[in-house]
């Protein structure tokens, strides 16, 4: 079990701005999420359930200034949520991390990153599921694109 399912939950909330739509480009549509408050996390990519209209939903999110893209020194809280497809922007999110997927790191081209994603996406779907089977709460979507 994850460390940080043992711990206390961890949320951030804030409103989705308009981003570089560096995901979108990528082919992971992302909310960029400006938090309400300060995020003490380390730089990385969690995997997240998304509250949104009351309803919930599973993604990745990554925490980070961007190294791939040498895009400065500003920390981003970048969503990716699955099986959605909806304009989100200037509207809020409670985002809760539900574990570690890994660190940030800077990769040599655009190519490995989007590898790299696909496999992020596939390691926490398959934690998502061992969550569901322990009598997590995940509501399970239709599968469509992702987000703005």
């Amino acid at each position: 079990m994850s460390a940080l399912r043992q711990q206390r939950p961890i949320f951030i909330v804030g409103k989705v701005k308009r981003g570089k739509q560096l995901g979108r480009q990528l082919g992971f549509p992302t909310a960029n999420v400006n938090p309400l408050g300060e995020v003490q996390l380390e730089g990385g990519v969690y995997g997240v359930f998304v509250y949104f209209e009351k309803r919930k939903y599973a993604g990745i999110m990554n925490i980070g200034i961007r190294p791939t893209f040498n895009d400065g020194h500003h920390q981003t809280f970048e969503v990716h949520i699955f099986d959605f497809d909806e304009n989100l922007y200037e509207k809020y999110l409670t985002v809760e991390i539900a574990f570690f997927v890994r660190r940030e790191r800077k990769f040599h081209s655009k190519e490995d990153l989007i590898g790299q994603i696909h496999k992020d996406i596939q390691y926490a779907r398959s934690q998502f599921q061992s969550i569901a089977g322990e009598g997590g709460n995940f509501e399970k979507k239709q599968r469509t694109t992702a987000l703005a």
